[in-house]
């Protein structure tokens, strides 16, 4: 009797993990990342068929600093858009923060570290006036960061309209030095992916992030932060476009007001996307969106290898968003048909076990024990 009961509860765990594990495989999210990865592969495949430089290490180190500023902007970016929220004011913002920290740097004559805190605090003060539009008066968060997308920018060449050049020998260092023989551009964007994914997996506030993407008058009928969280990522996000601006800056060894992080909002859209990350909220994974982050890297750059002409590149950026918007609807079909089965599933699963006495009996015991 104690074999079978040992058995019986063996046979349960173990199908009670397969039914888990399968369940994750065929999260939304997962599929999605499945795709773009297989893509992904595809596209370093062809890119290496064509030109030798291309697969080497040092192309590969190339391709990820190149693309280290939004890298850390998508990384916080991510969170504010499972939430169901949205800022297309970001490359405005970086524009804005890295002018600053030029400024304050090359023309006011203010150390490194000050310099840096008033680049990432400019970035960061944007974020407050969308979080609170956005977050706590609850207004149209694509209306709204298209118009600070204006006023940021405008702003921005208010202030100075000519190029900043000759930044102290410390943000050359952090533009173009290593660490450990690695860029600490990507340090810097490594950690900031590692933060995000630690806070949305991993703490109470990033299940609450889902739970406000997914539904938010769910969210409030259950006492969650439904617009203090919302304006503290619109913060976070600005903060994060903030921190982009200086590297931006110390990577050119200046600044450019009118060029600075231009267009910049549509290519971290396009990457949140890719990555499996639901616009409309409660869907998202970082893996996912640091995948895309590395495919539209090695995108632009297998292009540049190949002489393809910017004209074709801005082609190919903008059959990347279309398929990422393709990919947001793939996800929003996929997840009530896989809910929708997996009730059938359970459904089945309990008429069976309800026919059939000795999965009664063994249901029993494991219920028991």
């Amino acid at each position: 009797m104690t074999r079978s009961t040992t058995s019986s509860t063996g046979a349960a765990t173990n199908n009670e993990r397969s039914s888990s594990l399968l369940d994750k495989i065929k999260r939304p999210e997962v599929i999605i990342n499945n795709i773009l990865v297989i893509a992904l592969i595809i596209l370093i495949v062809y890119f290496s068929s064509r030109t030798p430089t291309f697969l080497t290490v040092s192309n590969f180190e190339v391709i990820l600093t190149n693309n280290a500023v939004i890298g850390v902007l998508v990384a916080a970016m991510a969170l504010l858009v499972i939430a169901g929220h949205v800022d297309l004011s970001v490359g405005s913002n970086i524009g804005f923060a890295g002018t600053l920290v030029a400024l304050a740097n090359a023309e006011w004559g203010l150390s490194p570290w000050v310099s840096m805190l008033v680049g990432i605090g400019g970035g960061a003060l944007g974020g407050v006036v969308n979080g609170v539009l956005c977050g706590i008066l609850r207004f149209n968060p694509v209306i709204v960061t298209l118009g600070m997308l204006g006023i940021l920018r405008g702003t921005t060449l208010l202030i100075q309209h000519n190029e900043i050049a000759g930044l102290d020998e410390f943000f050359v260092v952090m533009g173009n030095g290593e660490f450990l023989y690695v860029p600490i551009q990507l340090w810097i964007v490594g950690i900031s992916f590692i933060a995000a994914a630690v806070f949305i997996s991993l703490t109470t506030w990033g299940r609450y992030v889902y739970a406000i993407g997914s539904n938010p008058r769910a969210a409030f009928l259950a006492a969650l932060p439904v617009r203090a969280l919302p304006f503290a990522l619109y913060v976070v996000t600005g903060a994060a476009a903030g921190l982009a601006g200086v590297m931006s800056a110390a990577r050119l060894d200046g600044s450019a007001p009118g060029a600075l992080g231009l267009q910049m909002e549509l290519q971290a859209l396009t990457i949140v996307l890719l990555g499996g990350v639901a616009f409309a909220g409660g869907r998202g994974r970082i893996g996912g969106v640091a995948t895309a982050w590395i495919f539209l890297g090695v995108l632009e750059n297998g292009l540049t290898q190949l002489n393809v002409t910017p004209f074709v590149q801005l082609v190919a950026a903008g059959l990347a968003l279309v398929f990422a918007a393709s990919l947001d609807s793939l996800g929003s079909v996929l997840g009530p048909l896989l809910e929708g089965r997996r009730r059938v599933s359970e459904q089945r699963a309990a008429v069976a076990i309800g026919s059939d006495p000795g999965k009664q009996d063994d249901t029993a015991t494991v219920r028991h024990l």
